[in-house]
């Protein structure tokens, strides 16, 4: 990567990266567990070492600038090694000169844990798709030769900046906030509680109530947030529902290109709505504000921050604060945070290897939320998981509550465990 020295964050990893400390960093995970394939460590390293020059943008560092923070490349190798106790520790600001992700493996399962400043779910997920790939194929021939294919500056563009419309219209933001769970977070905890759900079951009841199968599972949470609150609710239930780009604005980026669509529901005080009521209350929430003419509004707003002459020329350690006010003022305004990654296509003669996908959101808590929702399917099932930083589980297993008082075949595990920062 000797043509490679830095680049710019793209405009979704300013605010990331501005959030990012020596004590918490937005991190989050992808996960792949083989049917029987035990993990060799040394063919682990082996594949990422042959992935390193084609996917350059993640074998970056977040370097603080005067003006704004950049990423640094790096030769270096990303940490890899078994699995702690302690799963998604953050990844913060170090002084090492590994690339801001990890590979940890445990038995039959690699995981990918990466800095949100490096990518979002689907492009980060390209470069996981591709170390399983090779891994699968080490596996089966350790001598196996890798073909690089060279990456392209579409690939490594900011395609925020390339949809950036100066001038143009942007959202209302005046939003308020939004019901919150009632459990706190607790320091240096994760446990993350994975719902197992076949796809086809979930398409079939998603398509009876007239929904796609995110608003469908937005729906539970929502109604499983009622349940668990016990007592009236005023204040509206947002939901956050991360939306992919490329779907909308064509981009070969991957890096990051999202942002943050909601689904607001209003309890109005009532104890006793129906699943079938809340269905009907959100449809067709995600359609209106998915269009393009909602998504560019949000890309003007991203944009007309990074391109603001005052905020260009004023020094980072001051706009660091104001930043951090902004993203905790915008998640003030979310109840939690649903994210579907969607379903992972890969070759068939690695799809035979894999048993499930997981994707997984990590510790949000600098967000100020205790719980967050996320799901990826894989081979005809859909993980579902849950990230917690209490060990107040209630909310969660309301949830799987709901899902399964629809028919819904529902399979269960959880891991959880203490264990302090990245140094």
């Amino acid at each position: 990567m000797s043509e490679y020295r830095w680049m710019k964050t793209d405009t979704a990893s300013i605010m990331f990266s501005c959030l990012s400390s020596k004590k918490w960093g937005r991190t989050f995970r992808n996960a792949a567990v083989f049917k029987d394939i035990e993990i060799d460590e040394a063919l682990l390293i082996k594949a990422a070492e042959d992935l390193k020059a084609r996917y350059p943008s993640m074998h970056t560092r977040i370097k603080k600038g005067f003006f704004w923070n950049y990423q640094e490349f790096t030769d270096a190798l990303p940490e890899i090694r078994p699995e702690h106790s302690r799963v998604l520790l953050p990844i913060t600001m170090r002084d090492d000169n590994r690339p801001d992700f990890r590979i940890v493996y445990h038995k039959r399962r690699i995981a990918m844990e990466c800095a949100h400043h490096l990518g979002d779910g689907k492009g980060a997920t390209e470069y996981f798709k591709a170390l399983i790939k090779r891994y699968v194929e080490l596996s089966e021939n350790p001598d196996s030769e890798y073909i690089l294919t060279k990456p392209t500056e579409a690939e490594l563009s900011n395609a925020y900046a390339d949809y950036y419309i100066k001038g143009g219209e942007k959202p209302d933001d005046n939003a308020p906030e939004a019901y919150h769970l009632d459990c706190k977070s607790e320091k240096d905890f994760l446990q993350l509680i994975f719902a197992f759900i076949p796809v086809e079951e979930l398409r079939k009841n998603s398509k009876a109530k007239g929904l796609t199968i995110s608003e469908y599972m937005v729906a539970a949470l929502i109604l499983g947030t009622l349940n668990h609150a016990k007592k009236p609710i005023t204040d509206p239930i947002v939901i956050a529902v991360p939306v992919n780009l490329r779907s909308f604005f064509p981009s070969d980026t991957v890096r990051n290109f999202a942002v943050q669509s909601k689904i607001h529901f209003e309890p109005k005080g009532r104890t006793d709505w129906t699943f079938d009521e809340i269905c009907s209350e959100i449809a067709g929430q995600l359609k209106k504000n998915t269009a393009p003419s909602e998504l560019q509004k949000q890309l003007n707003k991203f944009g007309d921050l990074v391109n603001n002459p005052v905020l260009k020329i004023v020094p980072y350690f001051i706009k660091q604060p104001v930043l951090k006010a902004s993203q905790k003022k915008t998640h003030a305004g979310f109840t939690t945070i649903f994210t579907n990654i969607g379903n992972i296509e890969i070759d068939p003669a690695v799809s035979s290897a894999v048993e499930r996908f997981e994707g997984i959101n990590g510790d949000t808590s600098g967000y100020g939320l205790v719980s967050t929702c996320s799901a990826m399917s894989c081979n005809g099932i859909l993980s579902l998981c849950f990230s917690v930083c209490s060990h107040d589980t209630s909310w969660q297993k309301e949830c799987v509550r709901v899902l399964t008082s629809q028919g819904l075949t529902v399979r269960i595990e959880s891991t959880h465990g203490n264990g302090v920062n990245d140094k």
